[in-house]
């Protein structure tokens, strides 16, 4: 098992959706969450987050693709909780905004793991050079 960084995550909308507040406590907001899977890290640490500010939301939209997630966030379907490079582009160029969220960054924890009793092959050695190379690089 390797490291190979630790992504800040960011809640981003809309230019539509910029003045809604997400560090008010004890609130419904009436906007979907647009997310992927149940089981999805970054889904589970921002559901916590919400419960642990008593915060509710209208709905949640599950998509199974980031691209199809920014692209509805975009299109003021909802907002999305997502990691940072995932967004960076749409975040430059203002198709995005990022909404405050939370005191410190949230931040991931990224790994590579392998099977301690498997080989590791050529094309996977070279795959986990590359990620290590990478890692950090995020803005």
């Amino acid at each position: 098992m390797q490291a190979i960084g630790e992504p800040s995550l960011v809640l981003v909308a809309s230019p539509a959706l910029k003045d809604v507040d997400f560090l008010q406590t004890d609130r419904h907001i009436p906007v979907s969450f647009v997310i992927n899977e149940p089981q999805c890290v970054f889904r589970l640490i921002f559901e916590e987050q919400l419960r642990q500010r008593r915060i509710t939301l209208e709905n949640t939209i599950e998509l199974w693709s980031i691209e199809s997630i920014k692209q509805c966030v975009a299109a003021n379907l909802g907002v999305s909780f997502l990691p940072r490079f995932t967004v960076e582009k749409e975040l430059s160029s203002g198709e995005l905004v990022e909404l405050a969220f939370s005191e410190q960054p949230l931040m991931l924890n990224a790994i590579c793991a392998h099977h301690a009793g498997k080989v590791v092959s050529p094309a996977m050695k070279i795959f986990m050079e590359c990620l290590q190379e990478n890692a950090g690089a995020e803005p």
